[in-house]
């Protein structure tokens, strides 16, 4: 049987690359890239790239946000 762990949020590093979110969290990058395509999900640009803004993220789990939806993160 599957246990759910805790993670401390303010561990985490400001940003985190698409690829690192979705090893951490389990899903395939595929479902992070579309979850950043959507905007369903907080993100900075850096250079050519977007990366998670893991900051933002955990300040909205934090605050109890649990459902996230397209286009929550329009810039």
């Amino acid at each position: 049987m599957e246990t759910k762990q805790s993670i401390r949020l303010s561990a985490l590093p400001p940003v985190m690359s698409q690829e690192q979110l979705s090893l951490f969290i389990g899903v395939t990058p595929a479902t992070v890239r579309g979850w950043v395509e959507q905007r369903t999900i907080p993100t900075v640009k850096i250079g050519r790239q977007r990366y998670i803004n893991t900051i933002k993220l955990a300040e909205d789990l934090s605050s109890g946000k649990t459902i996230f939806t397209k286009g929550d993160y329009n810039e």
